[in-house]
């Protein structure tokens, strides 16, 4: 495939999935696919793409392959779906140790037999963990969890050149000097391939509930929401709301809905649920209410817009105004500062505006997904100069060659 993106084809083999496997991404679609069973494969893939000077995408769960600026010259995948299990579980200690292709709710559900839980909560029933930690993907429980790179002790991966290496362990104090593992977390492929990953895990809370209100989308009720939601066992809290229809002729905005969960022990919650409530109309809501959340931001539908700002939480209510006020609908996890807005908008000029703004407020802003056609002229990760030449200094060094998801990251690179 040249550089402009096409049909790669590469026949058929060993490796090769069914036409089923078929990946279509942003600047290629993707026909051939080596399907390693184990880190030695995959090291023996790259590495002979390194010789070629081929580039190779890099799948798993294929949740998230959209989020990325287009493809450059890739001639074959990569898919980690093989790289699948658990190898190591030492529930007496907290950790466990999970092929790359492992679904999270694999590991989730054995760990929570065990009276753990894995701190991480991305959208997609097929997200596995090393897309996960390469794509640096959270949902609303990051209100509680925080990010992915808190969750990851160390992990093995395979680097441009096919050497297989390790960093961190299963064990903190296993890291000296830099953490490379937090490298490799967010950097979407682009550096090296996740090819397993020790895991820190958290006790399973005692209680778990969750509830829902509606109010008026005011400046002061969302203030009051992100205060309430400082308390301890909090675990999600999320301001959804659309804008109101243009032909009103108060030009009002739709009521807002807050979701929020609460876990840990039954005193904390009872507190905490107490200090919540206190004014408010809380109605109980099923817990997969916080897990429904996830899902809408991740399956856009007709909307050819999603983006995700992070600003800081006390700039939170007024960069979502002006969203609404450009016609994006907003799912906001209030207490970390984080939006979610999707829609329609008329020109690509427009997202570069909402970035302008999102800086300006001192955060950024990522595009998930937009028309085919404005690609050329947007960064989907970050324009901003200081980040793209960080991005390119380290590809530089971990992927000269360019053989790794080339062209998706910040960039371009």
């Amino acid at each position: 495939m040249n550089s402009n993106g096409g049909v790669v084809n590469s026949g058929s083999g060993t490796n090769a999935d069914s036409s089923s496997d078929r990946i279509e991404i942003p600047g290629a679609v993707v026909e051939y696919l080596h399907s390693p069973t184990s880190p030695d494969e995959v090291a023996q893939i790259v590495g002979q793409a390194a010789k070629d000077g081929t580039g190779l995408l890099i799948a798993s769960g294929r949740t998230r392959l959209h989020w990325a600026n287009s493809a450059r010259n890739i001639s074959s995948g990569l898919c980690l779906r093989g790289l699948s299990g658990i190898r190591e579980f030492e529930p007496e200690e907290g950790v466990i140790h999970v092929a790359a292709g492992t679904p999270i709710r694999v590991i989730q559900e054995t760990v929570n037999a065990e009276g753990w839980e894995l701190a991480l909560d991305p959208p997609g029933a097929t997200s596995t963990i090393g897309g996960t930690i390469a794509s640096a993907a959270t949902g609303p429980r990051a209100h509680a969890f925080g990010r992915v790179a808190d969750v990851v002790l160390g992990l093995d991966v395979v680097g441009a050149d096919g050497v297989r290496s390790k960093c961190g362990g299963r064990v903190v104090k296993n890291v000296t000097g830099y953490d490379m593992a937090k490298l490799y977390c967010g950097s979407f492929g682009s550096l090296a391939v996740i090819c397993g990953a020790w895991l820190r895990l958290r006790p399973l809370p005692v209680l778990r509930e969750a509830y829902v209100v509606g109010m008026a989308p005011t400046a002061a009720n969302f203030e009051m929401i992100r205060l309430k939601g400082r308390g301890r066992t909090v675990r999600a809290l999320v301001w959804t709301q659309s804008p109101g229809e243009e032909d009103t002729p108060t030009g009002a905005l739709n009521e807002a809905t807050v979701v929020v969960e609460f876990a840990g022990s039954p005193e904390g919650v009872a507190h905490d649920r107490a200090q919540f409530a206190s004014g408010l109309n809380l109605e109980s809501a099923p817990l997969k209410r916080v897990d429904a959340l996830a899902e809408e931001r991740l399956v856009v539908g007709a909307d050819p817009i999603a983006m995700r700002i992070r600003v800081l939480a006390s700039k939170c209510e007024e960069m979502s105004r002006m969203l609404l006020e450009l016609g994006l609908s907003i799912s906001i996890d209030a207490g970390v500062g984080v939006i979610h807005a999707r829609g329609r908008l008329d020109q690509s000029s427009s997202l570069l505006e909402i970035r302008r703004w999102a800086r300006s407020f001192g955060g950024l802003a990522f595009v998930e997904r937009l028309p085919e056609d404005w690609r050329e002229g947007v960064d989907v990760f970050d324009d901003q100069g200081d980040s793209a030449s960080a991005a390119l200094v380290l590809k530089d060094r971990f992927d000269p060659g360019r053989i790794l998801n080339p062209g998706r990251f910040a960039g371009r690179v």
